[in-house]
C-alpha cells in the first residue's frame, strides 16, 4: 500500500493543476471572453480589426470616462467603420449588424464615433466641466440619448425639416450639448440648419469644429 496521504495527494494535484495555468493562458481567457463580445460582427477579418481598435489612444480615453459595456462594444464599431472607410462592402455588412444587434441608435452611436466627433466633443465639454465624475455622467447622458443630442446632416435633408425637429428636441429635452454635424458637399446644408436652430432657440451659444471635409456644431447650453 501506499504511505502518501490520499489528501495530500489530491490537494498536490489540484495545486500543480491551476499553477499550469499560466499568466499567458489567463491572458488567452481574457481574450476569448472579449472577442465573444464581437462575435456579431461574423466577418474574421473585420473582427481581427475591431480587436486592433482595443490599443488605440481614443478607445483609451474613451474607458476613462465611460464604463458602461454596450457603450465599449458600440464605440470600437465606430472605430472599426473608420478604418473600414475604403472598404465599402465589408463597412456596409458590419453597419447593417450593428443595427441587428444594436438597432438604428447603436448604429448612430457608432457612426458618431467612425466621423472622429468624440475627441471634439470630449475637448468642448472638458472646459465646461471640473468634476470628473460630473464629466462621466455627461458623457455617458449624451450617448445614451445619442437620437435627443446629435443630429448628422445629410446632403438630401430637408434644411427646413431637419431644423424644426432639432429645435423640439432641444426644448423638450434641453441637453447641455447638441451637436450638428455634416461632411462633404452636407456642410453647406449644415450651416444652414444650425442658422435655423439659433434663432429659434434661447439659451445657448454656438463652437464650430471645422476640417476640410467637416463641420460641427456644439450647442452649448448657458450655464446659469
Amino acid at each position: 500500500m501506499s504511505s502518501k496521504d490520499p489528501v495530500e495527494s489530491a490537494s498536490k494535484g489540484v495545486t500543480e493543476a491551476i499553477l499550469e495555468w499560466s499568466e499567458e493562458k489567463v491572458k488567452q481567457l481574457v481574450r476569448k471572453f472579449r472577442d465573444r463580445k464581437i462575435a456579431f460582427v461574423h466577418d474574421p477579418e473585420t473582427i481581427e480589426i475591431a480587436k486592433e481598435q482595443r490599443q488605440t489612444s481614443e478607445w483609451e480615453l474613451f474607458q476613462m470616462y465611460v464604463e458602461d459595456q454596450r457603450l465599449h462594444i458600440l464605440f470600437q464599431m465606430g472605430l472599426t467603420l473608420r478604418q473600414l472607410e475604403k472598404k465599402e462592402k465589408e463597412r456596409n455588412d458590419l453597419r447593417l449588424r450593428i443595427i441587428k444587434k444594436y438597432g438604428t441608435e447603436g448604429l448612430h452611436i457608432a457612426q458618431f464615433i467612425q466621423n472622429g466627433f468624440f475627441p471634439k466633443y470630449l475637448g468642448n465639454l472638458l472646459v465646461r466641466t471640473r468634476k470628473p465624475d460630473e464629466l462621466k455622467s455627461e458623457i455617458t447622458d449624451f450617448f445614451k440619448n445619442i437620437e435627443v443630442t446629435n443630429s448628422y446632416i445629410q446632403k438630401t435633408d430637408n434644411v427646413e425639416k431637419e431644423a424644426a425637429a432639432i429645435v423640439a428636441r432641444v426644448q423638450s429635452h434641453s441637453p447641455r450639448t447638441y451637436i450638428i454635424s455634416g461632411s462633404r458637399s452636407a456642410t453647406n446644408k449644415c450651416k444652414q440648419v444650425k442658422n435655423i436652430v439659433m434663432r429659434r432657440i434661447t439659451g445657448y451659444t454656438e463652437e464650430l469644429y471645422r476640417t476640410e471635409i467637416k463641420e460641427v456644431y456644439f450647442l452649448n447650453k448657458v450655464e446659469k
